[in-house]
Protein backbone atom coordinates (compact mmCIF):
# COMPACT_ATOMS: atom_id res chain seq x y z
CA UNK A 1 0.00 0.00 0.00
CA UNK A 2 1.43 3.35 -1.06
CA UNK A 3 1.20 6.59 0.95
CA UNK A 4 1.79 8.97 -1.94
CA UNK A 5 -0.10 12.23 -1.88
CA UNK A 6 -3.01 12.43 -4.27
CA UNK A 7 -1.67 15.56 -5.86
CA UNK A 8 2.11 15.65 -5.88
CA UNK A 9 2.17 19.08 -7.60
CA UNK A 10 0.16 20.59 -4.77
CA UNK A 11 2.65 19.29 -2.19
CA UNK A 12 5.64 20.55 -4.18
CA UNK A 13 3.95 23.91 -4.72
CA UNK A 14 3.08 24.24 -1.02
CA UNK A 15 6.67 23.38 -0.05
CA UNK A 16 8.05 26.00 -2.45
CA UNK A 17 5.68 28.66 -1.06
CA UNK A 18 6.61 27.75 2.53
CA UNK A 19 10.33 27.93 1.80
CA UNK A 20 9.91 31.29 0.06
CA UNK A 21 8.03 32.65 3.08
CA UNK A 22 10.71 31.44 5.48
CA UNK A 23 13.46 32.92 3.30
CA UNK A 24 11.61 36.24 3.08
CA UNK A 25 11.16 36.29 6.85
CA UNK A 26 14.86 35.62 7.37
CA UNK A 27 15.78 38.32 4.88
CA UNK A 28 13.59 40.92 6.56
CA UNK A 29 14.93 39.97 10.00
CA UNK A 30 18.53 40.19 8.86
CA UNK A 31 17.97 43.70 7.53
CA UNK A 32 17.13 44.85 11.06
CA UNK A 33 19.99 43.11 12.86
CA UNK A 34 23.62 44.09 12.68
CA UNK A 35 25.47 42.19 9.99
CA UNK A 36 28.04 39.78 11.35
CA UNK A 37 31.05 38.44 9.56
CA UNK A 38 30.91 34.73 8.94
CA UNK A 39 33.25 32.77 11.18
CA UNK A 40 36.61 32.25 9.57
CA UNK A 41 37.52 28.60 9.17
CA UNK A 42 40.79 27.57 10.78
CA UNK A 43 43.71 27.64 8.40
CA UNK A 44 44.79 24.17 7.27
CA UNK A 45 48.33 24.78 8.47
CA UNK A 46 47.17 25.68 12.00
CA UNK A 47 45.00 22.56 12.14
CA UNK A 48 47.89 20.37 11.05
CA UNK A 49 50.25 22.08 13.50
CA UNK A 50 47.70 21.67 16.32
CA UNK A 51 47.55 17.96 15.52
CA UNK A 52 51.31 17.65 15.93
CA UNK A 53 51.20 19.73 19.14
CA UNK A 54 48.46 17.48 20.53
CA UNK A 55 50.54 14.44 19.70
CA UNK A 56 53.65 15.98 21.30
CA UNK A 57 51.80 16.98 24.46
CA UNK A 58 50.15 13.58 24.77
CA UNK A 59 53.52 11.85 24.47
CA UNK A 60 55.12 14.13 27.05
CA UNK A 61 52.26 13.60 29.53
CA UNK A 62 52.33 9.85 28.93
CA UNK A 63 56.12 9.27 29.11
CA UNK A 64 56.58 8.74 25.37
CA UNK A 65 59.78 10.73 25.46
CA UNK A 66 61.60 9.12 22.53
CA UNK A 67 58.58 9.59 20.29
CA UNK A 68 58.08 13.18 21.54
CA UNK A 69 61.71 14.02 20.71
CA UNK A 70 61.23 12.59 17.21
CA UNK A 71 58.57 15.26 16.53
CA UNK A 72 61.03 18.09 17.23
CA UNK A 73 62.55 20.36 14.62
CA UNK A 74 66.02 19.49 13.38
CA UNK A 75 67.58 22.44 15.23
CA UNK A 76 65.83 21.51 18.50
CA UNK A 77 67.13 17.97 18.24
CA UNK A 78 70.67 19.41 18.23
CA UNK A 79 70.17 20.66 21.82
CA UNK A 80 69.97 17.16 23.30
CA UNK A 81 70.17 13.66 21.87
CA UNK A 82 67.12 11.43 21.92
CA UNK A 83 68.85 9.03 24.33
CA UNK A 84 69.74 11.88 26.72
CA UNK A 85 66.21 13.31 26.53
CA UNK A 86 64.80 9.90 27.45
CA UNK A 87 67.35 9.50 30.25
CA UNK A 88 66.63 12.99 31.62
CA UNK A 89 62.90 12.36 31.77
CA UNK A 90 63.28 8.83 33.11
CA UNK A 91 65.54 9.97 35.95
CA UNK A 92 63.50 13.10 36.65
CA UNK A 93 59.93 12.73 35.40
CA UNK A 94 57.69 15.73 35.84
CA UNK A 95 53.89 15.89 35.86
CA UNK A 96 53.12 12.55 34.20
CA UNK A 97 49.49 12.00 33.31
CA UNK A 98 48.67 15.70 33.56
CA UNK A 99 47.31 16.71 30.15
CA UNK A 100 48.12 19.79 28.18
CA UNK A 101 45.08 21.68 26.95
CA UNK A 102 45.49 23.64 23.75
CA UNK A 103 43.75 26.99 24.11
CA UNK A 104 44.26 28.31 20.59
CA UNK A 105 46.68 28.57 17.73
CA UNK A 106 47.95 31.55 15.81
CA UNK A 107 49.33 31.30 12.31
CA UNK A 108 52.41 33.51 12.09
CA UNK A 109 53.16 32.62 8.48
CA UNK A 110 52.74 29.59 6.23
CA UNK A 111 55.64 27.84 8.01
CA UNK A 112 55.12 28.91 11.64
CA UNK A 113 52.23 28.39 14.05
CA UNK A 114 52.14 29.38 17.73
CA UNK A 115 50.17 27.14 20.10
CA UNK A 116 48.90 28.53 23.41
CA UNK A 117 48.33 25.87 26.09
CA UNK A 118 47.50 25.25 29.75
CA UNK A 119 48.78 22.46 31.97
CA UNK A 120 48.11 22.09 35.68
CA UNK A 121 47.67 25.83 36.28
CA UNK A 122 50.59 26.76 34.04
CA UNK A 123 50.14 28.57 30.75
CA UNK A 124 52.61 28.65 27.93
CA UNK A 125 53.07 28.72 24.23
CA UNK A 126 54.98 26.56 21.82
CA UNK A 127 56.10 27.02 18.27
CA UNK A 128 55.63 24.59 15.43
CA UNK A 129 57.52 24.98 12.19
CA UNK A 130 56.98 23.39 8.82
CA UNK A 131 60.25 21.83 7.74
CA UNK A 132 61.12 19.03 5.35
CA UNK A 133 57.45 18.67 4.43
CA UNK A 134 56.21 18.12 8.01
CA UNK A 135 55.14 20.12 11.02
CA UNK A 136 57.77 19.95 13.78
CA UNK A 137 57.64 20.95 17.43
CA UNK A 138 60.14 23.49 18.82
CA UNK A 139 60.63 23.51 22.61
CA UNK A 140 60.83 27.02 24.05
CA UNK A 141 64.19 28.79 24.29
CA UNK A 142 64.47 28.25 28.06
CA UNK A 143 63.97 24.49 27.70
CA UNK A 144 66.47 24.29 24.84
CA UNK A 145 69.04 26.15 26.96
CA UNK A 146 68.44 23.71 29.82
CA UNK A 147 68.80 20.70 27.51
CA UNK A 148 72.18 22.02 26.38
CA UNK A 149 73.42 21.65 30.00
CA UNK A 150 73.29 17.90 29.52
CA UNK A 151 71.16 15.34 31.35
CA UNK A 152 73.39 14.99 34.45
CA UNK A 153 73.47 18.69 35.24
CA UNK A 154 69.82 19.15 34.39
CA UNK A 155 68.66 16.21 36.54
CA UNK A 156 70.68 17.61 39.44
CA UNK A 157 69.22 21.10 38.88
CA UNK A 158 65.66 19.79 38.67
CA UNK A 159 66.03 17.59 41.75
CA UNK A 160 67.42 20.55 43.73
CA UNK A 161 64.38 22.59 42.63
CA UNK A 162 62.00 19.77 43.59
CA UNK A 163 60.77 19.53 40.02
CA UNK A 164 61.03 15.74 39.74
CA UNK A 165 57.88 13.77 40.42
CA UNK A 166 58.21 11.63 43.52
CA UNK A 167 57.22 8.00 43.04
Amino acid sequence: MSHRPANRRAVVGFTAVALAAVAAGCASTSQHSAPSAPPQPPQPQSLQAEGVASQEFGLLAGSGWAQAWSLWSESAQQAISQADFVRLNTECPTALGVPYVIRHSTTVDQNTVLIAWNRAGTTGSSTLVHESGRWRFVPDDESLAEYRLGPDALVQQRKAAGACRAD
